[in-house]
């Protein structure tokens, strides 16, 4: 009965056909009645007045034509149709986006996670004392610092604040998440990697020299 079922698509009506081979001449439709004799079809449609499926009910009991009651019936077990092909559809898309942002997530991690080859080098050098980068003092410059300097500063930083022992942190992963900030720090005047340095050199200045690590300890 794919001609009633297209026809319903097509024309958002619901069709309560009593007589079927009757309604397929009046529309000029060749189709296999022989085992079709009343038929209730109608559209699905979801809440953007979208169609998303066609329901058909075909040769009620006893020969009879479907009644009133019956579309009323048959048009709310239709919208339980339309919310169950709805959630499926929303899910489905749901699983796309989902796989997208995990391929995206794959390739933006790769891109601005650090080198292997960096982080390796960034292990190897002998981190200055907090005296060398003048990290204590409010007077603190960044602009005679190379940006192996600067993230050497941040290390030294961490150190100091004994976070790297207090929080169990690998030096390796710290070597390479400072790395990875520094390469995803765009190179936008006044709001860059050198100004997130300056900003983080400020408060841990504040921190030691401003009786504030007091309030920082457990």
């Amino acid at each position: 009965m794919a001609q009633i079922a297209g026809y319903a698509a097509s024309t958002g009506q619901i069709l309560n056909i009593g007589d079927v081979r009757a309604w397929l001449k009046e529309k000029h439709s060749e189709g296999d009645a022989e085992s079709a004799r009343t038929i209730l079809c109608m559209p699905i449609i979801n809440g953007q007045r979208t169609l998303i499926g066609v329901a058909q009910l075909i040769n009620k009991e006893n020969n009879a034509p479907f009644t009133d009651c019956d579309v009323s019936l048959f048009e709310a077990f239709a919208i339980f149709c339309g919310l169950g092909i709805h959630n499926t559809q929303m899910y489905e898309n749901a699983c796309k986006l989902m796989a997208k942002q995990k391929v995206a997530l794959e390739c933006l991690s790769y891109h601005a996670t650090a080198s292997i080859d960096a982080t390796e080098k960034l292990l190897k050098e002998d981190i200055p004392t907090a005296d060398c980068f003048n990290l204590y003092s409010f007077t603190f410059i960044d602009f005679d610092l190379s940006d192996a300097d600067t993230c050497k500063a941040t290390i030294r930083m961490f150190l100091e604040c004994n976070l790297v022992q207090q929080f169990h942190i690998p030096y390796e992963v710290l070597c390479r998440w400072i790395l990875s900030v520094k390469k995803n720090y765009r190179p936008v005047k006044y709001h860059n990697w050198r100004h997130a340095l300056n900003v983080a050199q400020t408060m841990f200045a504040m921190f030691k020299t401003g009786k504030m690590e007091r309030f920082g300890t457990a």
